[in-house]
């Protein structure tokens, strides 16, 4: 099968449930983690829902739930699929300055989405947990050093020791820290081209037309090599606010 896919939110199952894109499995389980945590929530926010689609695999939700999303093209998915079990979805802010009250949260979860420390812990109650799944600043480098695009140096050296050193400066207790290496594996060419249509950041100015000899390098890696592997590293926080 070598059709493009159509992409909604960050809803990549079209890809991943035929075989045609997959990650390599993590140490750990993020949805397993956040269900831990959720009996005891009674207000939750999921920092960069995206479409609401991770999030509403965790159902039932606390009774208070509420989601960020900040890229527009995602906030009316997110409500179509989050209003309906009562989340409340709020988007036009600044990660410097949530719309949300100071010690409101009982627990704060962020899969992949950018965050503010000091934020975090103005929002969450004291002894409320944060829980985030973040990617390395090297995601995707084997992706951007074959279109030639532009790495985003404000990120670059995102890492767990950095996330860790900046929630080491606010009153927070680490309950875990982990990393991991690993990559997006694409079977074929046109799952790669639906990816980086969707991740439009990668490639900003991507047409096929454009940059069709990096598609054919990518093609002939894929039946040499039986795929093309993209960078993705990540790590896992776990802290709780002491005060």
């Amino acid at each position: 099968m070598n059709d493009e896919v159509n992409i909604t939110g960050w809803d990549f199952s079209q890809l991943t449930e035929t075989g045609r894109m997959n990650e390599t499995p993590l140490p750990w389980d993020y949805h397993a983690i956040v269900k831990q945590y959720i009996p005891g929530a009674g207000r939750m926010l999921d920092m960069g829902t995206g479409g609401g689609e991770f999030l509403k695999t965790l159902a039932p939700l606390p009774q208070e739930t509420y989601a960020t999303e900040g890229y527009a093209p995602n906030v009316k998915i997110a409500e179509e699929n989050l209003k309906p079990l009562g989340v409340k979805v709020i988007s036009g802010y600044k990660d410097s300055k949530l719309p949300l009250e100071n010690d409101f949260f009982d627990l704060v979860i962020n899969r992949h989405e950018y965050y503010e420390p000091a934020e975090v812990h103005r929002i969450l109650k004291p002894g409320g947990y944060f829980i985030t799944q973040q990617v390395k600043g090297n995601c995707d480098d084997t992706i951007t050093e074959l279109f030639g695009a532009k790495a985003d140096i404000e990120f670059k050296d995102w890492s767990l020791a950095k996330a860790v050193n900046e929630s080491g400066k606010l009153p927070f207790e680490m309950i875990r820290k982990e990393d991991a290496t690993g990559f997006t594996v694409f079977k074929d060419i046109e799952a790669l081209v639906s990816y980086i249509k969707v991740i439009n950041w990668l490639v900003p100015d991507f047409t096929r037309d454009k940059y069709s000899a990096e598609i054919e390098t990518a093609r002939k890696t894929i039946i040499g090599q039986g795929s093309f592997k993209s960078t993705l590293d990540r790590f896992l926080i776990i802290c709780k606010k002491t005060a």
